[in-house]
Protein backbone atom coordinates (compact mmCIF):
# COMPACT_ATOMS: atom_id res chain seq x y z
CA UNK A 1 0.00 0.00 0.00
CA UNK A 2 1.40 3.33 -1.04
CA UNK A 3 0.45 6.36 1.05
CA UNK A 4 -1.93 8.82 -0.55
CA UNK A 5 -3.41 6.25 -2.96
CA UNK A 6 -7.04 5.13 -2.91
CA UNK A 7 -8.18 1.64 -1.95
CA UNK A 8 -11.74 0.77 -2.90
CA UNK A 9 -14.16 -2.10 -2.72
CA UNK A 10 -17.90 -2.65 -2.73
CA UNK A 11 -20.58 -0.81 -4.68
CA UNK A 12 -23.01 1.99 -4.05
CA UNK A 13 -25.96 -0.22 -2.98
CA UNK A 14 -28.65 0.59 -0.44
CA UNK A 15 -31.30 3.30 -0.42
CA UNK A 16 -30.89 6.10 2.11
CA UNK A 17 -33.61 6.58 4.69
CA UNK A 18 -34.87 9.74 6.37
CA UNK A 19 -33.18 8.89 9.66
CA UNK A 20 -30.04 6.87 10.18
CA UNK A 21 -29.31 4.14 12.68
CA UNK A 22 -27.37 5.07 15.82
CA UNK A 23 -23.62 4.60 15.46
CA UNK A 24 -20.93 4.64 18.15
CA UNK A 25 -17.61 6.26 17.22
CA UNK A 26 -14.52 6.46 19.44
CA UNK A 27 -11.03 7.95 19.35
CA UNK A 28 -7.98 7.03 21.43
CA UNK A 29 -4.24 7.55 21.42
CA UNK A 30 -2.94 4.04 22.07
CA UNK A 31 0.64 5.08 22.96
CA UNK A 32 3.14 3.56 20.58
CA UNK A 33 4.37 0.09 21.34
CA UNK A 34 8.09 0.79 20.90
CA UNK A 35 8.23 3.11 23.92
CA UNK A 36 9.89 1.79 27.05
CA UNK A 37 7.28 2.64 29.68
CA UNK A 38 8.37 0.20 32.38
CA UNK A 39 5.33 -1.63 33.77
CA UNK A 40 3.21 0.22 31.20
CA UNK A 41 5.12 -1.05 28.15
CA UNK A 42 3.00 -2.51 25.38
CA UNK A 43 3.53 -6.25 26.12
CA UNK A 44 2.26 -5.67 29.67
CA UNK A 45 -0.80 -3.62 28.76
CA UNK A 46 -1.91 -5.00 25.40
CA UNK A 47 -4.58 -7.24 26.96
CA UNK A 48 -5.93 -4.24 28.86
CA UNK A 49 -6.03 -2.33 25.56
CA UNK A 50 -8.09 -5.09 23.96
CA UNK A 51 -10.52 -5.13 26.89
CA UNK A 52 -10.82 -1.36 26.88
CA UNK A 53 -11.59 -1.18 23.16
CA UNK A 54 -14.00 -4.11 23.28
CA UNK A 55 -15.90 -2.50 26.17
CA UNK A 56 -16.46 0.68 24.14
CA UNK A 57 -18.85 -1.18 21.82
CA UNK A 58 -17.97 1.17 18.96
CA UNK A 59 -18.67 0.56 15.28
CA UNK A 60 -15.62 2.64 14.31
CA UNK A 61 -12.53 3.59 16.33
CA UNK A 62 -9.74 5.96 15.37
CA UNK A 63 -6.43 5.07 17.05
CA UNK A 64 -3.29 7.19 17.04
CA UNK A 65 0.36 6.31 17.71
CA UNK A 66 -0.12 2.76 16.48
CA UNK A 67 2.64 0.60 15.02
CA UNK A 68 1.79 -2.14 12.55
CA UNK A 69 2.36 -4.91 15.09
CA UNK A 70 -0.09 -3.23 17.47
CA UNK A 71 -2.71 -2.92 14.75
CA UNK A 72 -2.26 -6.59 13.87
CA UNK A 73 -2.53 -7.67 17.52
CA UNK A 74 -5.76 -5.73 18.02
CA UNK A 75 -7.33 -6.86 14.75
CA UNK A 76 -6.65 -10.49 15.65
CA UNK A 77 -8.02 -10.27 19.18
CA UNK A 78 -10.93 -7.88 18.84
CA UNK A 79 -13.80 -10.02 17.65
CA UNK A 80 -15.72 -8.58 14.71
CA UNK A 81 -13.26 -5.83 13.78
CA UNK A 82 -11.08 -5.13 10.76
CA UNK A 83 -8.42 -2.40 10.55
CA UNK A 84 -6.68 -0.14 8.03
CA UNK A 85 -3.71 2.20 8.39
CA UNK A 86 -0.28 2.99 6.97
CA UNK A 87 3.05 3.88 8.58
CA UNK A 88 3.84 7.56 8.56
CA UNK A 89 7.48 7.08 7.49
CA UNK A 90 6.92 5.23 4.21
CA UNK A 91 3.17 4.93 3.66
CA UNK A 92 3.45 1.20 4.24
CA UNK A 93 4.84 -0.37 7.41
CA UNK A 94 7.44 1.97 8.91
CA UNK A 95 6.52 4.32 11.71
CA UNK A 96 3.43 5.14 13.70
CA UNK A 97 0.06 5.24 12.02
CA UNK A 98 -3.47 6.46 12.56
CA UNK A 99 -5.29 3.13 12.43
CA UNK A 100 -9.03 2.91 11.86
CA UNK A 101 -10.80 -0.09 13.37
CA UNK A 102 -14.32 -0.84 12.14
CA UNK A 103 -16.96 -3.54 12.24
CA UNK A 104 -17.36 -4.91 8.68
CA UNK A 105 -20.61 -6.56 9.73
CA UNK A 106 -22.08 -3.07 10.13
CA UNK A 107 -19.87 -0.87 7.94
CA UNK A 108 -18.69 -1.47 4.38
CA UNK A 109 -15.32 0.18 3.74
CA UNK A 110 -15.58 1.70 0.27
CA UNK A 111 -12.22 3.48 0.14
CA UNK A 112 -9.40 4.81 2.28
CA UNK A 113 -6.32 6.94 1.87
CA UNK A 114 -3.55 8.54 3.93
CA UNK A 115 -2.39 12.15 3.73
CA UNK A 116 0.50 13.87 5.42
CA UNK A 117 0.21 17.23 7.14
CA UNK A 118 2.74 19.06 4.98
CA UNK A 119 3.06 21.07 1.79
CA UNK A 120 3.26 17.71 -0.06
CA UNK A 121 0.42 15.68 1.50
CA UNK A 122 0.83 12.76 -0.90
CA UNK A 123 4.51 12.20 -0.11
CA UNK A 124 5.08 9.57 2.60
CA UNK A 125 7.19 10.83 5.48
CA UNK A 126 6.87 14.48 4.51
CA UNK A 127 6.91 17.19 7.16
CA UNK A 128 6.24 20.90 7.12
CA UNK A 129 4.78 23.94 8.82
CA UNK A 130 7.13 23.62 11.80
CA UNK A 131 6.18 20.15 12.99
CA UNK A 132 9.39 18.38 14.13
CA UNK A 133 7.95 14.90 13.46
CA UNK A 134 5.83 13.50 10.68
CA UNK A 135 2.06 13.83 11.16
CA UNK A 136 -0.74 12.27 9.13
CA UNK A 137 -4.44 11.54 8.80
CA UNK A 138 -6.28 8.44 7.60
CA UNK A 139 -9.42 9.22 5.60
CA UNK A 140 -12.07 6.53 5.11
CA UNK A 141 -15.36 6.34 3.26
CA UNK A 142 -17.88 3.92 4.72
CA UNK A 143 -21.36 2.79 3.83
CA UNK A 144 -23.60 1.85 6.72
CA UNK A 145 -25.18 -1.53 6.03
CA UNK A 146 -28.01 -0.62 8.44
CA UNK A 147 -29.47 2.14 6.26
CA UNK A 148 -27.33 2.38 3.11
CA UNK A 149 -25.91 5.81 3.91
CA UNK A 150 -22.33 6.81 3.12
CA UNK A 151 -20.17 8.89 5.44
CA UNK A 152 -16.52 9.73 6.03
CA UNK A 153 -14.21 9.16 8.97
CA UNK A 154 -10.95 11.05 9.49
CA UNK A 155 -8.44 9.81 12.06
CA UNK A 156 -5.79 12.46 12.75
CA UNK A 157 -2.76 13.07 14.96
CA UNK A 158 -1.55 16.66 15.10
CA UNK A 159 1.72 18.11 16.30
CA UNK A 160 2.11 19.13 19.92
CA UNK A 161 5.09 21.46 19.48
CA UNK A 162 4.04 23.78 16.68
CA UNK A 163 0.94 25.98 16.89
CA UNK A 164 1.46 26.94 13.25
CA UNK A 165 1.47 23.30 12.23
CA UNK A 166 -1.78 22.64 14.08
CA UNK A 167 -3.51 25.64 12.52
CA UNK A 168 -2.35 24.76 9.01
CA UNK A 169 -3.26 21.13 9.63
CA UNK A 170 -6.79 22.26 10.53
CA UNK A 171 -7.05 24.20 7.28
CA UNK A 172 -5.72 21.25 5.29
CA UNK A 173 -8.02 18.76 6.97
CA UNK A 174 -11.11 20.85 6.28
CA UNK A 175 -10.08 20.95 2.63
CA UNK A 176 -9.71 17.17 2.48
CA UNK A 177 -13.19 16.42 3.81
CA UNK A 178 -15.47 15.68 0.85
CA UNK A 179 -18.35 18.16 1.22
CA UNK A 180 -20.75 15.62 -0.28
CA UNK A 181 -20.36 13.39 2.80
CA UNK A 182 -21.21 13.67 6.49
CA UNK A 183 -17.97 13.40 8.50
CA UNK A 184 -16.72 12.15 11.84
CA UNK A 185 -13.26 13.40 12.84
CA UNK A 186 -11.42 11.39 15.48
CA UNK A 187 -8.04 12.31 16.82
CA UNK A 188 -5.39 13.33 19.25
CA UNK A 189 -5.10 16.96 18.23
CA UNK A 190 -2.52 17.84 20.89
CA UNK A 191 -4.59 20.93 21.61
CA UNK A 192 -7.24 22.04 24.07
CA UNK A 193 -10.66 23.21 22.94
CA UNK A 194 -9.42 26.82 23.26
CA UNK A 195 -6.60 26.26 20.74
CA UNK A 196 -7.07 28.29 17.52
CA UNK A 197 -6.67 25.13 15.44
CA UNK A 198 -9.55 23.36 17.21
CA UNK A 199 -11.57 26.57 16.97
CA UNK A 200 -10.90 26.56 13.21
CA UNK A 201 -12.40 23.08 12.88
CA UNK A 202 -15.47 24.23 14.79
CA UNK A 203 -15.75 27.35 12.66
CA UNK A 204 -15.51 25.07 9.63
CA UNK A 205 -18.67 23.26 10.68
CA UNK A 206 -17.46 20.43 12.92
CA UNK A 207 -18.94 20.12 16.39
CA UNK A 208 -16.98 18.97 19.43
CA UNK A 209 -19.33 16.26 20.70
CA UNK A 210 -18.26 16.62 24.33
CA UNK A 211 -18.62 20.40 24.35
CA UNK A 212 -21.93 20.14 22.50
CA UNK A 213 -23.38 18.12 25.37
CA UNK A 214 -21.66 20.19 28.05
CA UNK A 215 -19.25 17.42 29.10
CA UNK A 216 -16.48 19.71 30.35
CA UNK A 217 -14.83 20.74 33.58
CA UNK A 218 -13.32 18.55 36.35
CA UNK A 219 -13.00 14.92 35.36
CA UNK A 220 -12.96 15.79 31.66
CA UNK A 221 -9.30 14.97 31.00
CA UNK A 222 -8.12 12.57 28.32
CA UNK A 223 -4.35 12.60 28.88
CA UNK A 224 -2.65 11.33 32.02
CA UNK A 225 0.84 10.32 33.10
CA UNK A 226 0.28 6.60 33.64
CA UNK A 227 -1.51 7.35 36.91
CA UNK A 228 -5.06 6.90 35.68
CA UNK A 229 -5.96 10.50 36.52
CA UNK A 230 -9.19 11.83 35.02
CA UNK A 231 -8.58 15.55 35.53
CA UNK A 232 -5.71 16.03 33.08
CA UNK A 233 -5.71 17.95 29.80
CA UNK A 234 -8.31 17.14 27.17
CA UNK A 235 -6.58 16.89 23.81
CA UNK A 236 -8.55 14.01 22.25
CA UNK A 237 -11.73 14.48 20.24
CA UNK A 238 -14.73 13.10 18.44
CA UNK A 239 -16.03 15.83 16.17
CA UNK A 240 -19.07 15.54 13.91
CA UNK A 241 -20.41 17.49 10.95
CA UNK A 242 -23.91 19.04 11.16
CA UNK A 243 -25.60 16.04 9.51
CA UNK A 244 -25.03 14.03 12.69
CA UNK A 245 -27.35 14.19 15.68
CA UNK A 246 -25.24 13.87 18.83
CA UNK A 247 -27.08 11.47 21.13
CA UNK A 248 -24.40 10.92 23.76
CA UNK A 249 -20.72 11.65 24.34
CA UNK A 250 -18.31 10.81 27.13
CA UNK A 251 -14.69 10.22 28.10
CA UNK A 252 -14.42 6.54 28.96
CA UNK A 253 -12.52 6.65 32.25
CA UNK A 254 -13.07 2.98 33.08
CA UNK A 255 -10.14 1.32 34.84
CA UNK A 256 -9.00 -2.15 33.74
CA UNK A 257 -9.54 -5.14 35.97
CA UNK A 258 -5.89 -5.76 36.74
CA UNK A 259 -5.09 -2.38 38.24
CA UNK A 260 -2.62 0.34 37.41
CA UNK A 261 -0.12 -1.93 35.65
CA UNK A 262 -2.83 -2.77 33.14
CA UNK A 263 -3.78 0.74 32.03
CA UNK A 264 -4.55 0.54 28.30
CA UNK A 265 -2.74 3.78 27.42
CA UNK A 266 -1.73 7.16 28.79
CA UNK A 267 -4.87 8.54 27.11
CA UNK A 268 -8.53 7.83 27.82
CA UNK A 269 -10.90 7.20 24.89
CA UNK A 270 -13.55 9.66 23.79
CA UNK A 271 -16.81 8.00 22.72
CA UNK A 272 -19.87 9.44 20.98
CA UNK A 273 -23.19 7.97 19.87
CA UNK A 274 -24.36 9.65 16.67
CA UNK A 275 -27.19 9.38 14.20
CA UNK A 276 -27.55 10.78 10.70
CA UNK A 277 -30.57 13.00 10.20
CA UNK A 278 -32.25 14.69 7.27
Amino acid sequence: MSGGSEHANGDEGGAPQARGAALVAAGMNLRHGRAWDGVHSWPLRRRAAVRCLADLGAEVVGLQEVHGFQQLYLARRLSGYAAVGAGRDDGRERGERCAVLYRPGRLELESWTVRWFSQTPGVPGSRGWGNPVTRLVTLCRFRDRADGRAFGVADAHWDGASAESRLRSAEALLGWLDPALPWIVLGDLNATAADPAVARLVAGGLRDTLAHLGERGPGAGTHHHWDGATDGTRIDYVLASPEWEILHAKIAHQLPRDGRSGLPSDHWPVVATLRLTG
